[in-house]
C-alpha cells in the first residue's frame, strides 16, 4: 500500500532526474554542433553575449528596459535564424539546439498554469501508473467503468422479479459511477455491495476505486484476508505501522470479500471494528464487498460492526441478485 503523497514525490523526483538528463542532452548537442561547424559555436557565443548584455542594460536603465528588451529580442531572433541555417548546412535538424523536454506542456516540470499551478497531465499519468503498480491497485487499469460490459449479464427476468439481471446491474453501475464522480473526502458516505459470488460486486468496487483515484483522492484497495493479516502483524509483531496508518487515513478504503477472512480470536472482530469505527468517527468512507447479507453480518460479527456497515445514514446497501455471470458466460460459450 502506497500513499498518494509518496507516489507524487516519487514522480516529481523522476521528473527532476529527467530535467537533469535533458540538460546533459542539450550540452551534448551543443558540443556536437559546435564540432561540426565553428560558425555554430560562434553564433552560440554571440547569442549569450547579446542576452547578458541586454539583461545588464535593462537593470542599469529601468526606464529604457522595454526598448533594451525589444532590441535584444530582435538580435537574438536574427542569430537564431543564422543558427538554423548553419545547422541544416551541416546535416542537423534546424531545431537541434532548442530546449530538450519530454512533455511540451510543462517542459518536464510537472505543473502548468499561471499564476495558479496545476498538475500537468504527464504528472497525473505518472502518478496513476505508479499507483496501478502498487499492491492492491494492479487490477484497476482493467476493471473500471470504461471496461464495464453489461451485455455479459443475462437479459432475462431475475427469478421472482420483473426486471432482468442486465437492467439491475446497469442501475448498480449508474449508482456506483455517480457515487465515484461525486465522492468527497471526509464526507463519510460509503457503500456495501453484498450478494453471492459472480454477480459483479468486486468489479464495481474496483470501478469506484479507479475513478476516485483518478480524481486525485487517496485510495486503498485490500482484501479482508489481507487486512486482518496486516492488523494481526501490527498487533502482535509491531510491524506495518505505515500500512495501518494508510488503512485509517486514506480518503477511501475498499475492503473486498468481507467474510472470507479467518476468524482469529481477539483479532478479526476487534481489528475490523477498530478500522471501521475509527474511519467512521473521522468521516472517512469505506466501500465493502461481501457474500454475507445483512442478517449474516450481524450474526458473524459484533453487532456494532453490522450496525455500522448497514447504517442507512452512512452506507448505501446494494444487495446483488441473479446468477453467477461466469457460469452464464460459460453456458453461452
Amino acid at each position: 500500500m502506497l500513499s498518494r503523497e509518496n507516489v507524487v514525490r516519487e514522480a516529481l523526483s523522476a521528473l527532476e532526474a529527467q530535467r537533469a538528463a535533458n540538460m546533459m542532452e542539450e550540452k551534448r548537442r551543443r558540443a556536437e554542433a559546435a564540432q561540426k561547424s565553428p560558425a555554430v559555436a560562434r553564433l552560440l557565443e554571440r547569442r549569450e553575449q547579446v542576452f547578458f548584455s541586454g539583461m545588464r542594460g535593462a537593470f542599469a536603465s529601468p526606464a529604457k528596459a522595454k526598448e533594451v528588451s525589444q532590441n535584444m529580442q530582435q538580435q537574438i531572433a536574427q542569430i537564431n535564424a543564422q543558427l538554423r541555417a548553419e545547422l541544416m548546412g551541416c546535416g542537423l535538424p534546424e531545431t537541434y539546439l532548442q530546449p530538450v523536454y519530454q512533455c511540451p506542456l510543462c517542459r518536464d516540470t510537472g505543473y502548468v498554469g499561471e499564476p495558479v499551478h496545476e498538475q500537468c497531465v504527464c504528472l497525473k499519468r505518472a502518478v496513476m501508473n505508479r499507483l496501478y503498480q502498487s499492491e492492491g491497485l494492479q487490477g484497476l487499469e482493467r476493471e473500471n467503468f470504461a471496461a464495464f460490459r453489461e451485455e455479459i449479464f443475462p437479459d432475462t427476468p431475475i427469478e421472482g422479479r420483473k426486471t432482468s439481471q442486465r437492467t439491475f446491474i446497469r442501475k448498480c453501475r449508474e449508482f456506483c459511477e455517480e457515487y465515484a464522480d461525486s465522492f468527497a473526502a471526509d464526507a463519510g458516505q460509503g457503500v456495501l455491495l453484498c450478494g453471492r459470488s459472480g454477480l459483479g460486486k468486486t468489479f464495481l468496487m474496483n470501478c469506484i476505486a479507479q475513478r476516485v483515484l483518478e480524481r486525485g483522492f487517496s485510495v486503498v484497495v485490500i482484501s479482508a484476508y489481507k487486512l486482518i493479516e496486516t492488523m494481526r502483524r501490527y498487533q502482535f509483531g509491531d510491524e506495518g505501522l505505515e500500512q495501518v496508518q494508510d488503512l485509517l487515513s486514506c480518503d477511501l478504503l475498499c475492503i473486498d470479500d468481507l467474510g472470507s477472512e479467518p476468524m482469529l480470536r481477539g483479532v478479526t472482530v476487534s481489528a475490523l471494528y477498530h478500522i471501521i469505527n475509527e474511519r467512521r468517527n473521522a468521516g472517512k468512507a469505506v466501500v465493502v464487498t461481501t457474500n454475507c447479507d445483512s442478517d449474516l453480518l450481524y450474526e458473524k460479527y459484533d453487532d456494532r460492526i453490522g450496525a455500522r456497515l448497514t447504517d442507512p445514514s452512512r452506507m448505501k446497501v446494494i444487495p446483488f441478485v441473479g446468477v453467477d455471470v461466469r457460469r452464464f458466460a460459460a453456458q453461452k460459450g
